[in-house]
């Protein structure tokens, strides 16, 4: 791929998919903002490796999805760092946890760092992104095997690691077309994919080692990043495909946006647009 990007912020980007996608990224964009949990001491190793492999300038913001602040305070140091952004890569993730985590905002914890910090995140850069810039959403197929409940969307009722994860992609892909559906006027493409099945540390933590080498995500990352595509698609194996119904749904559209302003709004001004 001889694609070659000016700046690029990646979220997500010490370990899994999203390393492999910022080895890719190094050697092709001018700079790369690279976004992780860990604190700058832990990911100095993959930040010296990114720096020795390629030619882009390289930044690392620590920033804790689970508290919504942090994302707060890592878009303005992305904001001071460089702008105008060209593609944003939202790849961070976590996968639901063996029991029901609260976050200190309140929230369910998958359904926040999946979903809720990437949006925020995504609306409060969308003043810096460049004309033409693209948003590339990283989801996942398991968003098909799961329903939304708005009536216990943090699942106190009932909770398991993989209900937990696909919901929380569900929530995540239905936003990026409704986000896509916002700036539909703008220059701005917004696209989702799922990376396939990787052997990540993610998923890991949910259904063992299985899968490819996160390498073959990162291609599929990429890919989604300069194909030709409608703003709103969804790609599945490279090819554009229909979510599931439920993220088509009028009804779950119109409360997901209730739900995302209700908790967003606090930090990212007002619910006149889809977060």
């Amino acid at each position: 791929m001889s694609v070659r990007y000016g700046t690029v912020v990646l979220t997500g980007a010490t370990s899994g998919i999203g390393e492999a996608t910022a080895l890719r990224l190094v050697g092709r964009a001018t700079t790369l903002i690279a976004l992780g949990v860990e604190s700058d001491q832990d990911a100095a190793s993959v930040i010296d490796g990114l720096r020795r492999v390629g030619s882009a300038e390289v930044h690392y913001i620590a920033a804790d999805f689970t508290q919504l602040s942090e994302v707060v305070a890592a878009v303005q140091r992305v904001k001071s760092l460089a702008t105008p952004i060209d593609l944003l890569i939202n790849d961070a993730g976590v996968p639901g946890s063996p029991e029901r985590i609260v976050t200190p905002d309140g929230f369910e914890r998958t359904l926040q760092v999946n979903a809720l910090a990437p949006a925020l995140l995504t609306r409060l850069l969308v003043p810096t992104l460049a004309e033409g810039a693209r948003i590339v959403n990283v989801g996942s197929s398991a968003h098909r095997v799961e329903h939304f409940d708005f009536d216990d969307i943090d699942l106190q009722r009932e909770y398991s690691p993989v209900m937990a994860y696909a919901r929380a992609k569900l929530a995540m892909l239905t936003w990026s077309s409704l986000l896509a559906e916002e700036e539909a006027s703008s220059s701005l493409t917004v696209v989702a994919l799922c990376p396939g099945l990787n052997n990540t540390p993610l998923s890991a933590a949910m259904i063992g080692k299985i899968g490819g080498p996160p390498a073959h995500g990162a291609d599929r990352v990429l890919n989604a990043s300069v194909v030709p595509l409608a703003s709103g698609s969804y790609l599945e194996n490279d090819r554009v495909v229909s979510p599931s119904a439920d993220g088509l749904d009028p009804d779950n559209r119109a409360r997901l946006v209730a739900l995302f302003w209700e908790r967003l709004a606090p930090f990212a001004g007002s619910p006149s647009r889809t977060p």
